[in-house]
């Protein structure tokens, strides 16, 4: 799969994305009460770019020129922008 075929709400995303850029993290409350933190990296491949939502132990573990790979992700809008995430069921991979 491509950058350039994600929509929102699909679910069993799989992608490999350089890391192009990366917002600062922002704290958020769960609606359970957990706090944490999230930010929005920008990832792109040969078709295109895509916002990452990285959340809480991800932030740590992506730079900007990492590549990373997304499998059982899943995307939505937020903002009038399509952003993906690995999400609780999906896995997220970093490679140098």
């Amino acid at each position: 799969m491509k950058a350039s075929d994600v929509k929102p709400e699909m679910r069993r995303v799989d992608l490999d994305l350089k890391i192009v850029e990366i917002e600062e993290p922002r704290p958020y409350v769960s609606r359970a009460g957990r706090e944490g933190k999230v930010t929005t990296a920008i990832g792109e491949d040969d078709s295109g770019r895509i916002k990452i939502s990285l959340w809480d132990n991800d932030i740590d573990r992506v730079k900007v020129g990492n590549t990373v790979r997304i499998r059982n992700g899943y995307a939505r809008l937020f903002r009038d922008e399509v952003h993906v995430s690995a999400g609780m069921y999906g896995k997220l991979e970093v490679a140098e």
